[in-house]
This record gives C-alpha cells, structure tokens and sequence, in this order.
C-alpha cells in the first residue's frame, strides 16, 4: 500500500509545477467542491425535518419552507457540481496541451541514434495515447476525488450528528470497503503498462503497414500483414479484459461489504425506533446519509483504480522527458561563411560496429568533392558528422578550425543544405516544402526553383507554387520530387551542400539533366557528392575513396584510376552495370 500512494504522489509532485498556473481556476473549482459538499449535506439533514414535520405533525409551515429550501439547495449544488467540473477540464486539457508540446519538443532535441532505437509508433503513441491518458487524472480524477472527499465528510457529519452510535455500526465497515481497492491497485497498475506497450504496438504496426503499402501490395502481403495486426490486437483485448475484471471487481466487493452495514444499521436503528428513542424522521435521514456515503467511497474506489492508468503513463511519459540529449548544442557560432571543413583523424563508432577509422580529410569553400564506395563504406556517417546527426567517437569535426561541437547546434545546420535518395515531401504547398523549417519567401521559392531546374514544371501546375501535393510528393515524378529537394536545400542558400545519393534512383536522362542543373549551384560552396554508381560524381573536383571505414584513395578520376584499386573495381562494376542496362 505504501508503494501504491507513494506512486500516486509522485504522479502529482510531477505535476505540482503545473499546478501552480491555475491557483485561479483551482479556487473557482474548489468553490464549486464546497458547494457539491454543503449542500448535499444540507439536503440529507432536511429529510428528518420533511418526514417529522410534514408528514408526521402536518405542520403547514414547514410544508411552505421546506420545498423552496431544497429547490434553492439543488440549485448551488448544480451551479457548483458544473464550476468543479468545467475548471478542472479546463485544467486537465491545458495541461494536457502543455505535457504534448513538451514531450515533442523534447524528443525532437534526441540524436539519430535515438530514434533508430524507437520505433515510429510507439513514439507516437507516447505522444498521444499515453498523454491524453493523464487528461483523466489531472481532470477527472482530481474532480472526483475532490468533491467526493468533503461530500463523504459532509454525510459523515450528518450521520454522526444524527445518531452517534448507530453511525459507529454503520461506519465501522468503511476501513474494510477500501480493501479491494487495497487488493487490486498493484495488479491495475500492472495491466495498464502492458496494455499501454501494446497499444504502442498496435500504432507501429499500423505506422509500418502505411508507410510500405506499396511494397505490401507488389507482395501480396495483406494477408500476412492483417494476420500480424490480429494477433496484437487479440492480445490487446486480452490485456484490456483482465483489467476490466480487476477493475470490475471492486464495486462488487464494495457493495457487498456495504451491505453488511446497511443490515446492522436497519437492525440497531430499527430497534430504536420500535423502542421510541429516535423518531422515524431522525433514522431516516440517518440512514439516508449513510446510504448516500457508499456513493462517493465507491466513486473514489474506481476512479482511484483507474488513476493507475494515468500513473502507468505517466511513468512512460516522465522518463522520456528525463532522458537527455546526447547531442548538445554549443554556445559559438560563424561570423562569416564557411570556409573551411576539416576531418581531424576521426573515429565513429555505433555501440560495438565501426563505421569510420582515422579519417584525414580537408575541403575549402568552392571545392565538390565525392565520396565513393561500397554500401557500408562509410560514405553517408561522414557527412552525418557535419549535420552532427553523430558526434565524432574519436578525433574532431572543425569548421573554420573550430571544432563542430562548440557551435551552436542550429546556427551550424542552417548553414547545411542536404538532398537525399529518399526525397521528403510534405502534404503542403509546393512553397511550403521549399521553404520548410524557414521563413517563406516567395520570391526566394521561385529563385530557388529556378536553379533547381524546376520552375518550368512547377509553373505548370494548377495553382504554380501554391499548388498543394500529395503526401510523399505522389502527384510529381520522381525527377520532380528529386528537383523539389534540391530547391529545399538551395533556399537555405547554404555553405555546404550535400548530395547522398540523390540522383541514382533516377533513370539517366534526367539524372543528366539534374547534374547539368547542379553545375552552376556549387561553385561558391563547399560540395559532398555521395555516390555508389560512379556516373554520378562527374561534377567531383575530387573523389574520395572509402572502404571498411577509411579513406583508401583520393585524388582525380585518371589518378585514382593508376592508383587505386578499390576504385578501378568500382569503375569496372559501374561500366558492367551500364552494359546490362
């Protein structure tokens, strides 16, 4: 029982920051608590008044007062059940909103390497399923406990004030109703974990089916992969079930052990009132708040078990949020453009593979140089040391001989522009995807369409730039989408741009016409070419040649052709390859 509260104050010291923003609106719901507590208290008390007088003496007074007073009575009870109700909602959302644009701003601050380690889905469903998991307890949870707490103080007032000795028989059993909740709390809270993780489950498995429908379908996997999707969801509901039964299970035991208080009070009372020490009015209010004050106990019963819920996702969500950063960001930024980038005798290992070893690599501003070699070879880590996507294992990254680690994180990747073989498009204008992650300028879109080679195509389409595409870009051609990321990384007008792999899942004739388009972009930057197919890197002034991590050759195309051997085994899979083709 000690672990189970001390798991529910941590819960709400987590939140006590939080807290702390809505002192207003908490005094406003406090107040409407107030008013749930008094006056159904209040109205309880009246019942011996209403039997007595009324009904017994006929006393015709009473019989004018009485009615208007309860009507009042309901009147603040309802106007305080709504303020209680509507101020912590609003609370419990805010906060809610608050918690989400934390989480997501923190995760957004982790390096690659983390989000290789989670999966899509279940990120999301951190974001959202467990998050809105906690909009119970900070709303609903707290209401309930709240108003329920001074209403089972109000009856117990009443009760007491009443007829003390019955109230003991009658209240002797309330330490026993709470045994259930006692019982089964570890076992809620143990089920919600599970269920939450498969949840998680069920959001990758959709995340991964959606994102590769074409793959599913060229397969003929639907099957397979409804079948996959069966089974995580029969073991969710599998999962669900036990909690529902050891949910279900307290109000059952609640009311049963409640019973045995009902029927030593009808027995004691009963006596009393054959015997004419209490007056059937008396006994009856009596009973009425005691009756009355299962209600609330067995309210905070369930919801107290359902706050584990909201405690399990609060426990997945927090240490999320206590996770740091592996990349940090420096405090240094550029006075002018980039000059010079510099590979020191760099190392970068992920866990226990090698990926780069020794590195020695210098290229100035004006310079393109390619990076060429085997899947593997280490082509793509080393621009990713630039992005600082990683951090050097060993050795230093310096632009303009200062290394990368002291810049600021954000100045430095803005001076970056990056095209990928897997080209990102946004359900957006096609201005918006140009000017992602800045400002938009419209004269800067078309200025970067045009020395992307894509103005033509854009200004044919229905609405130019502010025609709206389709997720991943499947209303353009691959040379279109192609085209569209080199835009994005020219508008960034940046001082280094890197192209991996960008062109070599496009046939050649456009591959050609993307190249002759890149000709004019790089002369006053510095340029990485990364390339498998050696067709690609004829903008290169300089090729650099990677194996196992290392550089095993550098130099122009006739040198490395006498001097390298890993390079004219490169040269000769290409020329192969283009016979086949």
């Amino acid at each position: 029982m000690v672990e189970k509260d001390h798991a529910v104050k941590e819960f709400f010291r987590r939140f006590a920051p939080y807290f702390k923003d809505y002192i207003p609106r908490f005094i406003q719901a406090g107040i409407g608590v107030v008013l749930v507590a008094a006056t159904t208290g209040a109205v309880t008390w009246l019942i011996e008044d209403v039997l007595d007088d009324i009904f017994i003496n006929q006393d015709r007074r009473a019989l004018m007062v009485l009615p208007p007073t309860i009507i009042v009575l309901y009147f603040f009870q309802s106007l305080g059940r709504y303020t209680q109700t509507y101020q912590l909602a609003w609370i419990g959302q805010d906060i809610v909103r608050r918690i989400r644009d934390r989480l997501l701003d923190h995760v957004l601050s982790f390096d690659i390497a983390f989000f290789n380690s989670f999966r899509g889905g279940e990120l999301i469903s951190r974001i959202t399923n467990d998050v809105n998991r906690i909009r119970y307890a900070v709303s609903n949870s707290v209401s309930v406990v709240a108003r329920e707490s001074l209403v089972i103080v109000a009856l117990i007032c009443v009760a007491v004030l009443k007829s003390p000795r019955l109230a003991f028989w009658g209240l002797v059993v309330l330490p026993a109703a709470a045994y259930p909740l006692v019982l089964l709390a570890r076992r809620i809270r143990k089920l919600a974990h599970r269920s939450q993780e498969k949840d998680a489950d069920i959001t990758a498995r959709l995340t991964e089916i959606f994102n590769n429908m074409e793959i599913i379908k060229a397969h003929n996997s639907e099957s397979f992969e409804a079948g996959r999707f069966q089974a995580d969801n029969l073991e969710f509901r599998r999962i669900n079930m036990k909690g529902v039964r050891a949910r279900e299970l307290t109000s059952p035991m609640m009311e049963f052990l409640g019973s045995i208080a009902v029927a030593l009070v009808i027995w004691f009372g009963g006596t009393l009132v054959i015997e004419g020490q209490m007056t059937p009015g008396r006994f009856t209010s009596f009973a009425a708040a005691l009756f009355l004050l299962y209600t609330p106990i067995k309210r905070i019963s369930v919801t107290y078990s359902g706050l584990y819920e909201a405690v399990a996702a609060s426990d997945r969500i927090f240490n999320m949020l206590e996770l740091e950063p592996s990349i940090v960001s420096g405090t240094r930024t550029l006075d002018g453009p980039i000059e010079r980038l510099e590979f020191d005798r760099v190392g970068l290992n992920y866990d226990q593979t090698v990926a780069l070893k020794d590195v020695v690599l210098a290229v100035e501003r004006g310079d393109t140089v390619a990076l060429v070699g085997d899947s593997g070879g280490g082509k793509t880590s080393l621009v990713n040391l630039v992005l600082r996507l990683y951090d050097a294992s060993v050795g230093r990254v310096l632009v303009n001989g200062i290394d990368v680690r002291e810049l600021d994180l954000k100045a430095l990747r803005d001076r970056i522009g990056i095209v990928t073989q897997r080209v990102y498009i946004f359900n957006d204008t096609v201005a918006a995807n140009v000017a992602y992650g800045s400002e938009l300028d419209l004269d800067r879109v078309q200025n970067a369409l045009e020395r992307a080679g894509a103005w033509d195509f854009v200004s044919d389409l229905s609405g130019g730039v502010e025609a709206v595409l389709d997720e991943f870009g499947t209303n353009l051609s691959g040379g279109q989408r192609q085209r569209l990321a080199i835009a994005r990384a020219l508008y960034k007008d940046p001082d280094i741009l890197i192209l991996d792999e960008a062109t070599s899942a496009l046939d050649n004739r456009t591959e050609a016409a993307i190249q002759e388009s890149l000709r004019g972009i790089t002369r006053d930057k510095i340029t990485f070419i990364i390339a498998h197919r050696l067709t690609t890197v004829d903008l290169a002034d300089r090729i650099f040649v990677l194996a196992g991590g290392r550089i095993v050759g550098d130099g122009t195309k006739d040198e490395l052709m006498r001097n390298c051997g890993e390079y004219r085994r490169l040269a000769t899979a290409t020329a192969d390859h283009t016979t086949e083709s």
